[in-house]
């Protein structure tokens, strides 16, 4: 793992960075670890990959995707572009997206 005071600003030069209508955003997806405990509101200009647990609301801006791994417990409501649930997620609460994945 990396300490967060390495982490650099900018991409490395081997990570594609893609624009999109809100500026340049990474080609690799955020992801909360399967550790990870979240409560409260989170908006994401970027994929986001959701391993842990999550109550609240995840709205994404755009084209983007959210996806919720097996691993995951989410309560509340998710709202993106597209939205990707594995086979065993513990998803309780609405999901709004125009494009819906559920997958093994």
């Amino acid at each position: 793992m990396v300490p967060p005071d390495s982490v650099p600003d900018e991409p490395s030069r081997d990570t594609e960075v893609r624009t999109g209508e809100e500026g340049p955003r990474r080609a690799l997806p955020s992801i909360s670890g399967v550790t990870v405990v979240m409560k409260g509101e989170l908006t994401v200009g970027e994929d986001l990959v959701i391993e842990g647990t999550f109550d609240g609301t995840i709205t994404g801006k755009g084209p983007d995707t959210v996806t919720v791994r097996r691993t995951a417990h989410l309560s509340g409501e998710v709202s993106a572009g597209t939205v990707r649930v594995e086979d065993g997620t513990n998803l309780e609460g609405t999901v709004i997206s125009g494009r819906i994945k559920l997958a093994e």
